[in-house]
């Protein structure tokens, strides 16, 4: 079914204003940190960034500068088969383990597989849960 584990993300909220993407995401390649997964949205004047890298501790610091309040938290991260019903699966399991999800955010980019960025209210339990579920196979 999927395989889990728990990473870390930098979250961080500052003021929205155009080109505030690029001028992360370039703030970051001049650094040579590699993005894993992005989320990035904007609600009225505030920007939200949801991000894992390779290298945090090298993000954070050329972030400092954008966002001093930047703050690194743990987030379950699951690849699951890129078919119909997967990501159901995935949630009815945590929901029947009374574990709840507060947000999601994910792509299926190679076309195989599906990796999903999930906070939940028990991220260890959750990817415990799951690999046990799934027998931890290498999907």
């Amino acid at each position: 079914m999927a395989r889990a584990k728990v990473e870390k993300e930098l979250h961080f909220e500052i003021r929205n204003e155009t080109g505030l993407l690029g001028q992360i995401t370039k703030t970051l390649e001049m650094a040579e940190v590699y993005i894993v997964h992005l989320s990035a949205y904007a609600v009225g004047k505030t920007a939200y960034f949801q991000l894992l890298t390779r290298d945090n501790a090298k993000a954070r610091k050329v972030l400092k500068t954008f966002a001093p309040k930047l703050i690194e938290r743990d987030v379950l991260v699951v690849e699951f088969e890129n078919r119909i019903g997967t990501l159901a699966q995935v949630a009815r399991l945590l929901g029947s383990n009374d574990i709840g999800v507060n947000y999601v955010y994910g792509t299926s980019g190679d076309g195989f597989k599906i990796v999903g960025v999930f906070s939940t209210q028990d991220d260890r339990r959750a990817a415990k849960i799951i690999n046990e579920d799934s027998g931890a196979l290498g999907v």
